[in-house]
């Protein structure tokens, strides 16, 4: 299925949310070997909120316009969007700013920042809601479940990536690359899973094992960059590419 100027909603971001949802910044650069894929043309400046108009909606660049305000008390709006731009592979992107409203009973796990000081993810914390933790960084939590392939609940040690890198390719979930008419995807869905779950533990033997059956089915350039990132043994480049 060609994926041509196609703007993924993951899950039902859109239809919950009821709004469009777009993104910016790069963070976190990909190793070397990944920039040939994506370092030129991924990374955009980030996009500056305008002031809210007069119909109640500010506008985040790029044809997007959101209502004013954020969720609990923010003043400010940004999510997470996961596209694919012609036949390349997905990736993610954050639009507005994160902003750190502190924690509360039910977002109380820590912080993740670079080495600059910007937060790039959030770990969970037994009792965390991801309604509260959306509301802590001012960002719409179900996009944030669905960049970080959250099936149903969060775990405590959960880490939630709030700041995408652009210029990593994200790996669907829900539709492998070669993905036929008709096909049960369940499968697939079920080994996505089982790369996650090996990459957080960091257990080379069973990211290998499902990583051969999986690979064939991920997009090229992203199986590449996975692929020198398990040989390498690179756990971070692939816990973001398997959030």
């Amino acid at each position: 299925m060609k994926r041509s100027t196609k703007i993924t909603m993951v899950v039902s971001a859109a239809t919950v949310t009821g709004l469009a949802i777009l993104a910016a910044p790069v963070f976190l650069g990909a190793a070397s070997w990944a920039d040939g894929f994506f370092g030129a043309g991924s990374a955009e400046s980030e996009p500056t909120a305008d002031p809210a108009s007069d119909d109640g909606l500010v506008d985040l660049g790029d044809g997007i316009s959101v209502p004013a305000g954020g969720p609990g008390d923010c003043t400010t709006n940004a999510r997470i969007n996961t596209m694919a731009d012609d036949d390349g592979p997905f990736y993610s992107k954050l639009l507005g700013e994160l902003v750190e409203m502190g924690p509360s009973e039910l977002a109380s796990g820590e912080v993740l920042k670079d080495d600059d000081g910007e937060i790039y993810a959030y770990m969970v914390a037994p009792g965390d809601s991801p309604i509260a933790i959306g509301e802590r960084f001012c960002i719409d939590y179900v996009t944030v479940q669905s960049h970080n392939h959250v099936r149903v609940n969060i775990n405590p040690g959960d880490v939630l990536y709030l700041r995408p890198d652009p210029t990593l390719p994200w790996v669907s979930p829900y539709e492998p690359f070669d993905v036929q008419p008709g096909e049960q995807t369940g499968p697939y869905y079920d080994a996505i899973d089982f790369m996650r779950n090996a990459v957080a533990a960091q257990d080379l033997a069973e990211a290998q094992r499902v990583w051969a059956g999986l690979g064939p089915r991920v997009h090229p350039e992203a199986r590449t960059i996975a692929t020198r990132a398990l040989e390498a043994g690179d756990w971070e480049l692939l816990r973001q590419m398997f959030p």
